[in-house]
């Protein structure tokens, strides 16, 4: 008896552990890309975009995966659904091979970011596509 309890205690746990993790990842995705020997990564806040105010953050990593602090990173905003473009953004360096800039996503529609990172003697660019609501 006393061992079907503890049984039963642990799979409750197990479920409530299992419901956390789903809670976390549910509506962010990996937002990665490798060009030219970097690693580009991006990150909204709010996760996922929503139509406001919103902080985009790249993160800039080398070959062998360490930060690239020093980079010239640009983000290109595109609405191709209503064919226009939004402003091209210079994301500041925070020091620590992450970039980061603020936006107006003014439109619930499809945004494409285009990330060019100039950096280590090469260019790398990705592009990310979001739907904003």
């Amino acid at each position: 008896m006393k061992g079907h309890f503890l049984m039963s205690r642990l799979l409750v746990s197990l479920c409530i552990v299992s419901a956390l993790v789903l809670t976390a990842c549910a509506g962010s995705h990996a937002r990665v890309a490798q060009s030219n020997g970097l690693t580009i990564g991006v990150a909204f806040a709010p996760d996922p975009p929503k139509q406001g105010p919103t902080s985009i953050t790249v993160t800039v990593k080398d070959a062998q995966g360490k930060p690239v602090p020093d980079a010239a990173v640009q983000i290109e905003q595109t609405m191709p659904t209503m064919s226009m473009t939004g402003p091209t953004l210079t994301a500041k360096d925070d020091g620590d091979g992450t970039y980061s800039s603020l936006t107006n996503l003014n439109y619930a529609t499809q945004w494409h970011f285009g990330v060019s990172v100039k950096a280590l003697g090469t260019t790398g660019n990705a592009t990310f596509v979001e739907d904003v609501k």
